[in-house]
């Protein structure tokens, strides 16, 4: 299989199971495990652990309130703001992939832009603005 972003890292795999409850050292699509989610009745990634993975899109995350530890968000050209798409409504945004209460520890994004509160959406720029 040709890897889209690259040769995984040394380590990783690339995950089957888009259920199980954490990952560790695996390569995976935000969107497989969204869509295999629906089919079980679920419209969020909710509560999944992550770590050492490589989280991989195309596609907007819309982060509802996450724990992000030592994670490389992936913006090759240096400035984060390239990767972060604020809603125009204050109310919900349609089409991107929602995650609530998941943990990411170690974990590099790739393809991936950003949405959520704004709260949110500033503590990332400051991670990432260049100075």
């Amino acid at each position: 299989m040709t890897e889209i972003y690259g040769p995984l890292p040394a380590g990783v795999t690339r995950a089957t199971d888009f259920l199980a409850a954490s990952y560790e050292n695996q390569a995976l699509s935000l969107v497989d495990l969204l869509r295999a989610r629906m089919v079980d009745g679920q419209a969020v990634i909710r509560g999944v652990t992550f770590r050492n993975c490589r989280i991989e899109g195309p596609g907007v995350v819309l982060v509802l309130g996450c724990h992000f530890e030592a994670s490389d968000f992936g913006n090759p050209a240096g400035d984060i703001r390239n990767l972060i798409l604020r809603p125009a409504s204050p109310t919900s945004v349609i089409g991107a992939i929602p995650v609530d209460g998941c943990t990411f520890t170690g974990c590099q994004f790739v393809g991936l832009g950003y949405t959520g509160t704004d709260q949110f959406l500033d503590q990332i720029i400051a991670l990432g603005t260049p100075r």
